[in-house]
């Protein structure tokens, strides 16, 4: 018969209470973890109402470009009524000049 070896226990076969201790429920920590929830709470909430001003600030801003542009452009569309207007208007009145043509080729001399 063979002789029976018997277990050696060794380090690793020690029980310990390592993993039973963090599943304990501690009323103090639970009241901590709460006061830094409701900290991080009050955070976003402010974070949340300074990133809404941002926004309003935003969009008041394209609203004023918007309305510049509009303005913009009605002054051009007016100009350019006024001049096809002008253009219009000399056209006609130099309907009967244009036989006579100037030979004045220097163009514009302006005079200091």
């Amino acid at each position: 018969m063979p002789i029976q070896r018997k277990c050696f226990r060794s380090v690793k076969d020690i029980k310990t209470h390592a993993g039973s201790v963090g599943q304990t429920f501690y009323p103090h920590k639970a009241f901590m973890r709460i006061s830094c929830l409701e900290m991080e709470r009050a955070r976003r909430i402010k974070e949340r109402e300074s990133a809404q001003l941002r926004i309003k600030a935003i969009n008041d801003r394209l609203k004023e470009i918007d309305m510049e542009k509009s303005t913009l452009l009605d002054r051009i569309n007016i100009a350019n009524t006024m001049q096809a207007n002008a253009k219009a208007h000399t056209e006609s009145d130099d309907a009967p000049d244009k036989k006579t043509t100037s030979r004045n080729i220097r163009g514009l001399v302006l005079k200091y």
